[in-house]
């Protein structure tokens, strides 16, 4: 009986100790450098997004926040990393549209549910998607794209940013509304997908403004249209692809930072002020819309509703439309 009550009395013990130690760990947070996950190459727009965001953070926060980056499989690699990873506020994600809501549905085998596996922090960020050509190409409106892909079925190369991204079901659905054929080539992230445009390896991108910018700027991209419900701010003259009479071809990703399942309300509460902050912070709007990103806020429910509602939404457009992954 006595050596019951002494392994009863140690249980409770440890109990009342984790139970401490839990809060006194969420108090003091962050206590030491936090990892944001990017699930993409260096040079894409979520990792454009990633390091404005991880700078600022780190001085609000009195902690390095760095970039780690885990591309792989349009985005899966990462975002399943970051789904097992311990849930202590230390290793986040910087996620996307594509793996967290478009990828869902067309890659079953995915091991990570966004509802069940992430605690949402907030939206971080939408951005518009320009469908921009090699200057080679003696196309300069989606009228003479459709014209010139008509006539040379199969020999225009289009970059794939991420097999499952929006941009990829975007131009399935474009192909399939136009009655046009091309080659998709998948890379892995808005990078090497706009590297590819640049040396011509593929003709056609359908990516984030971000990442086309500068190339933009050069004269090395030329852009034709933007997939979004309005005209950029920053192309004011390039129309969108509904002017250009595709009305269905509409989106624009999006970006929302996330942490794994189970990670202590009051670290989530406390991301969630910090970045908010920053989202709403003139600096952060200037720098932002100069790539063509857009800031965006929310509380966790509302990133949660968000990312379950995309995650439908897209599965609806895979299904109807018979994007399938070859």
């Amino acid at each position: 009986m006595a050596r019951f009550k002494f392994v009863l009395m140690l249980a409770l013990g440890l109990v009342l100790v984790l139970s401490v130690q839990k809060p006194a760990a969420a108090d003091n947070y962050p206590s030491a450098p936090i990892k944001l996950v990017v699930a993409f190459p260096p040079g894409g727009t979520t990792d454009i997004v990633a390091r404005i965001l991880a700078e600022k953070l780190s001085t609000v926060l009195g902690k390095a926040v760095f970039v780690e980056n885990k591309p792989g499989a349009g985005g899966i690699v990462g975002t399943d990393y970051v789904a097992k990873a311990a849930p202590d506020g230390y290793t986040l994600l910087l996620g996307n549209s594509g793996a967290l809501a478009t990828g869902i549905k067309l890659f079953p085998s995915i091991a990570y549910d966004p509802d069940r596996d992430f605690a949402p922090i907030t939206m971080i960020a939408d951005v518009t998607i320009v469908v921009a050509v090699n200057p080679s190409l003696p196309v300069k409106t989606m009228g003479e794209l459709v014209d010139y892909a008509r006539k040379n079925p199969n020999k225009l190369n289009v970059a794939v940013p991420a097999i499952g991204s929006m941009h990829h079901l975007l131009e399935e659905s474009f192909k399939k509304t136009a009655g046009i054929q091309f080659v998709s080539i998948p890379y892995k992230g808005s990078g090497p997908a706009v590297q590819a445009l640049i040396a011509n390896t593929v003709q056609l991108d359908f990516d984030n403004l971000p990442a086309l910018a500068p190339f933009i700027k050069s004269g090395q991209a030329r852009p034709i249209a933007v997939a979004g419900a309005e005209r950029a701010e920053t192309l004011p003259d390039v129309p969108t692809v509904k002017e250009a009479g595709y009305p269905s071809i509409v989106a624009s990703p999006w970006f929302a930072m996330v942490a794994p399942a189970r990670t202590p309300q009051p670290i989530i509460d406390r991301l969630n002020s910090e970045v908010t902050k920053i989202m709403k912070s003139a600096d952060m709007k200037e720098r932002l819309n100069k790539l063509g990103s857009n800031p965006l806020w929310s509380t966790p429910a509302e990133c949660r509703t968000l990312i379950h509602n995309e995650v439908v939404r897209w599965g609806k457009v895979v299904e109807e439309a018979g994007i399938k992954v070859q």
